[in-house]
């Protein structure tokens, strides 16, 4: 049995998340004040603020502290993941995880890439959507028709994310119609992330990853850019200014993945979107969704039990 974690990315927010975990566990309460004091956030002010927690650069940092806070929760209890995988921001918990970049660096690291993801978005005004039950083929065929719009995220074999222009929402919208989509949802976030669209965020983000040391990871680690794991070897810097934007290659990991039906999947924070993903790639094993001290214990009480 391997037992997975899996770390949510931005979008996956909502107002007060973590707060049952804040006023439970001491640790986590103090994990949550040393990401607010290196970030220089006032994060327990930003999750009671719908709208200040909706932007990029607050946003990230909340989802990470919430999502890693409750891993090391979870190894406080003796739980340990086999192998880890984030979805965009979300694989810096697990690199963090891993021990492939201390934590206080990944909190640095998070704060220059989402001020620098905003600049970008502010800059040239973008969009996402998430286009269901329509063949990957398919998507690219209509994407690749429609100037400056790109695919972001392979997420499952008939559920890709693609963005760009703000200016071509309705120009792709009758695309993928005319090419048998079934449902097309524009997302609510603030620029086309994993674009063309960001290419000067990743080119400064690149820039500043020199001064960030990096290790070899303790347990396996997925990359997103790659869609398979980390390797002795990988230039971490340029693949992780590369996942700025380059698509998140999710469909790829997962079916890369060596699975078996007593394999447990662990979503540590805000959101069901993974296991959404899980369940559209047809991902084997139990999946376990952890946001809530109530969860928490349960899925405590269902790993020990195994």
């Amino acid at each position: 049995m391997a037992i997975r974690f899996y770390f949510p990315g931005q979008g996956a927010q909502y107002e007060n998340m973590g707060m049952d975990f804040y006023e439970s566990f001491d640790s986590y309460k103090k994990l949550q004040e040393e990401v607010a004091l290196v970030a220089d956030l006032p994060l327990l002010e930003i999750l009671k603020d719908p709208d200040a927690l909706s932007e990029t650069e607050n946003a990230q940092l909340a989802i990470f502290s919430m999502s890693f806070g409750i891993a090391k929760l979870l190894s406080e209890e003796g739980i340990f993941a086999d192998e880890v995988m984030g979805i965009s921001l979300g694989e810096y918990a697990a690199l963090a995880y891993s021990g492939a970049v201390r934590q206080l660096d990944t909190v640095k690291m998070l704060k220059k890439r989402s001020y620098f993801m905003s600049l970008a978005a502010k800059e040239k005004e973008g969009f996402l959507a998430a286009v269901s039950f329509l063949e990957e083929s398919l998507v690219e065929e209509a994407v690749s028709t429609t100037e400056n719009v790109y695919v972001s995220n392979y997420n499952a074999p008939n559920q890709l994310v693609v963005g760009g222009d703000a200016q071509k929402k309705e120009e792709i919208l009758s695309k993928l119609k005319e090419k048998g989509a079934k449902k097309v949802t524009f997302l609510s976030v603030s620029g086309a992330f994993h674009t063309k669209y960001m290419e000067k965020a990743a080119l400064y983000y690149g820039e500043y990853l020199k001064n960030i040391k990096f290790f070899p990871p303790e347990i396996p680690v997925y990359a997103n850019v790659k869609g398979n794991l980390y390797e002795r070897g990988d230039d971490f810097r340029k693949l992780l200014s590369d996942h700025v934007d380059h698509p998140v290659r999710l469909s790829s990991i997962l079916s890369s993945m060596e699975k078996k039906e007593e394999d447990l999947h662990v979503v540590l924070g805000p959101g069901k979107a993974m296991a959404s993903i899980l369940k559209q790639n047809k991902v084997p094993g139990e999946v376990v969704l952890v946001s809530s001290v109530e969860q928490f214990k349960e899925a405590v009480r269902r790993v020990k039990e195994r």
